[in-house]
């Protein structure tokens, strides 16, 4: 599913295919080639896009914190869900703090899980209102179908300090985070993938190792409290993760306590 979806990004960004020609939008995506079709999982070889939205949104959109600030905040995104829980319990174990990102239309009947987060001190924030791609949509269409309801809803569930956005897929326009800046509303990307969406990339060892090999100051660690395949890789490496991390002297915050 997840594959599918980054093949609709893929096309999103696309001119024609006339004449059997592939062609991309250069005025929506200069750095397609670079960006899109190079797998980049580090400080020093994230989308080159991610870093100029930092640069071009005045702290709006977060793509990393501090470059000298021994932390570290790991983010969770499509929850929540049961995985959410076992997430959880392991960072309590490493008094741990991290941020989940979820779904609005996923929060009704997980009541005990948005609980146990709150209670423990992790940051809830907006992953949209049902997964959906939203690198097409208008300013307000974003605003309105996937953002501002999953705020409402977060509300209705005693969620309030939800004031950032991780965009599905990191599909996201300069254009559509300086429109969520005039709502007060942080953009939020990440400078490590774990890749643990990938049942290619998500087995024993290969999170923690990606991790371990690009962790740096302020990083941005991109992982999922959902189940795609080889949950138990992915729990063991999240214990490594938080091992190691602690080991290197790091402290794991939440987003909203990265040093800008």
């Amino acid at each position: 599913m997840k594959s599918l979806s980054y093949f609709i990004l893929f096309l999103f960004c696309l001119n024609d295919f006339s004449d059997g020609k592939l062609e991309y939008n250069s005025e929506v995506y200069p750095n397609f080639e670079s960006d899109f079709l190079v797998k980049k999982d580090s400080i020093s070889n994230i989308p080159k896009r991610f870093l100029e939205f930092q640069k071009n949104s005045k702290g709006y959109c977060l793509v990393n914190g501090n470059s000298t600030a021994k932390q570290i905040a790991l983010s969770f995104d499509d929850g929540p869900t049961e995985v959410s829980q076992k997430i959880i319990e392991i960072l309590n174990k490493f008094n741990a703090k991290a941020s989940f990102f979820w779904v609005g239309e996923r929060i009704k009947g997980n009541e005990d899980i948005i609980q146990l987060a709150k209670e423990n001190g992790h940051l809830i924030a907006n992953h949209s209102w049902n997964h959906e791609n939203g690198f097409s949509f208008s300013n307000q269409d974003l605003w309105e179908t996937q953002i501002a309801n999953t705020f409402k809803e977060f509300s209705d569930y005693g969620i309030q300090d939800a004031a950032f956005y991780r965009p599905p897929f990191g599909a996201i326009t300069q254009k559509q985070i300086d429109f969520l800046a005039t709502q007060n509303i942080k953009t939020v990307l990440w400078s490590i993938t774990t890749m643990d969406w990938d049942a290619n990339q998500n087995t024993d060892d290969l999170m923690f190792q990606k991790f371990k090999e690009h962790i740096h100051p302020g990083a941005i660690v991109l992982m999922h409290d959902a189940d795609y395949g080889n949950l138990d890789s992915k729990l063991k490496d999240l214990e490594n993760i938080l091992k190691f991390g602690k080991s290197q002297g790091y402290e794991f915050v939440t987003i909203a306590e990265l040093k800008p």
